[in-house]
């Protein structure tokens, strides 16, 4: 059976060979046409979306009096045994969706319009799906809100706390923006309703909704979600501290999609053949990793050493390690890109047997280094902002709980087209406590030390600059860090102790 609560008044339900469907009042006349096609050939609708659990398809629907009504299409797929296993105790994902829709409707909130929903059968057997109405709008960013986007947010976010909407996974994405300026709910299908929410699940939420803010709720760009939710100074606190264990959460999690096939990786494996994993991002040079693969071996590499080899071919940086660190490579890249860190693309990584490499995009510069023996040192604009630029860098890796253990001017560029200064080498890339003030100290006294090296160009404004920006990432992020003389004492300390481990 359908779940509860649902108005049995407003819905009708039609069983066939083809197909076990729920119609929302009045649609049942339009939709029945759709279910005799099999869903693997609806050539004329528009694919809008994809992923392994479901495809979204745009189209329209004959409302019987000549006219078009445009609707979207949700397609489930049951990938995994505890898929079907799930659907087949609690019922489809599309129906828990119809009802969560009309239900939240019920209750003042405001949802597309459910259509349809139910099972089709086609060509590759039983599938779920949900039909609702087209709902006019833009969708809403995820990474910054205008002050429009974010009270539209904070009003749908309060009406729905209140009204007993527990959904876990909310987030931006799910809603959109009407063009009379309020928001829409879209995605219920892990929704649940009930009591209104208490403070602990509130700030849960609002963590959650607010996750890729730097600050998260207390970003400056939610300050009219934070407005118009009434969110009083306990709750945003609350939520706060909780953003910051779900963000370490997030980069875990974020970090395994370089493992499985997903919208950021795609895997080619055959048997007795290397494993591929190839980033999404960076489809252009799929095919010269697939040919550097076949003839890595015999390449000459430009450096050779304990961890192994390192080669540049073409577009690609390509490092030979064991299966093991060649993963740790290939993941530490996706880290990277998770807290917005400027690295080189990961392009692919293979891996046979204890075997391994990983390539990135090259960068066609030389390193920082070299870049400030050939002229960067004797521009104090551009050395100030290659400053900034990188203390800002820096503060996103830390306060995000990374560490980079091998930071030094070899492994950094100066991109000039963007003016960012870009990791190439990650082997020291590792997780560490946001609040981890030891490990934080190390790297910047790594840093320093190189700085040093190499003549301390620019001298205490470009160290002020960086500091001052490498504080400011950092408080944005919500990471606790000191004050910058401290910062810089604690940094002078290391920097110290790793030149006299490593004077000649």
């Amino acid at each position: 059976m359908i779940p509860q609560p649902i108005d049995p008044h407003k819905i009708e339900r039609a069983r066939t060979e083809r197909f076990d469907c729920w119609f929302a009042s009045g649609w049942r006349t339009a939709v029945e046409p759709l279910l005799d096609r099999d869903p693997e050939h609806w050539a004329e609708w528009q694919q809008v979306k994809h992923s392994t659990v479901r495809t979204i398809y745009r189209g329209e629907l004959d409302d019987g009096h000549g006219g078009r009504v445009p609707v979207h299409l949700k397609l489930f797929r049951a990938v995994r045994l505890s898929d079907r296993a799930r659907d087949a105790l609690g019922g489809s994902r599309s129906t828990r969706e119809f009802a969560n829709l009309l239900g939240a409707i019920g209750r003042g909130i405001r949802c597309v319009e459910p259509v349809a929903a139910g099972t089709l059968v086609g060509t590759l057997g039983s599938r779920s799906f949900l039909l609702t109405r087209t709902c006019p709008g833009r969708a809403m960013p995820r990474h910054g809100f205008s002050a429009t986007d974010a009270a539209a947010a904070g009003a749908l976010l309060r009406c729905a706390h209140d009204a007993g909407l527990h959904a876990r996974d909310l987030h931006p994405g799910n809603l959109l923006v009407h063009p009379d300026g309020g928001a829409v709910l879209l995605d219920l299908t892990s929704a649940l309703l009930a009591e209104p929410l208490d403070s602990a699940h509130r700030a849960r939420a609002l963590a959650f909704f607010c996750l890729d803010l730097d600050g998260n709720l207390r970003d400056r760009t939610a300050q009219q979600l934070r407005a118009r939710y009434g969110a009083p100074p306990e709750l945003v606190a609350a939520a706060v501290q909780i953003g910051r264990r779900l963000r370490a959460r997030a980069l875990e999690s974020f970090g395994r999609r370089a493992f499985r096939n997903c919208r950021s990786t795609a895997i080619e494996r055959a048997p007795r053949q290397p494993r591929i994993y190839l980033h999404t991002g960076a489809r252009d040079l799929w095919d010269d990793a697939r040919a550097a693969l076949a003839a890595l071996d015999g390449w000459t590499p430009l450096k050779s050493g304990r961890r192994g080899a390192v080669y540049l071919e073409g577009n690609l940086a390509v490092k030979a390690r064991t299966a093991a660190d060649a993963r740790r490579l290939f993941r530490a890249a996706y880290w990277l890109q998770f807290a917005g860190v400027p690295a080189a693309t990961p392009v692919a990584l293979w891996t046979f047997q204890r075997r391994g490499a990983a390539a990135a995009r090259r960068l066609p510069f030389p390193d920082l280094g070299t870049q400030l023996r050939d002229g960067l040192a004797s521009d104090p604009p551009a050395l100030l902002r290659a400053a900034q630029q990188l203390g800002s860098a820096v503060g996103r890796l830390h306060g995000f709980g990374l560490r980079n253990r091998d930071m030094k001017l070899e492994n950094l560029i100066l991109d000039p087209r963007s003016g960012e200064v870009v990791a190439v080498d990650l082997d020291g890339v590792r997780r560490q406590s946001s609040a981890d003030g030891r490990g934080r100290a190390a790297d910047l006294g790594r840093l320093l030390a190189a700085f040093r090296d190499a003549g301390s160009p620019g001298e205490t404004p470009v160290i002020r600059a960086f500091l001052r920006h490498y504080v400011r990432s950092c408080r944005a992020l919500g990471a606790p860090v000191r004050h910058r003389a401290r910062v810089l004492r604690d940094a002078e300390q290391r920097a110290g102790a790793w030149a006299r481990r490593h004077a000649d």
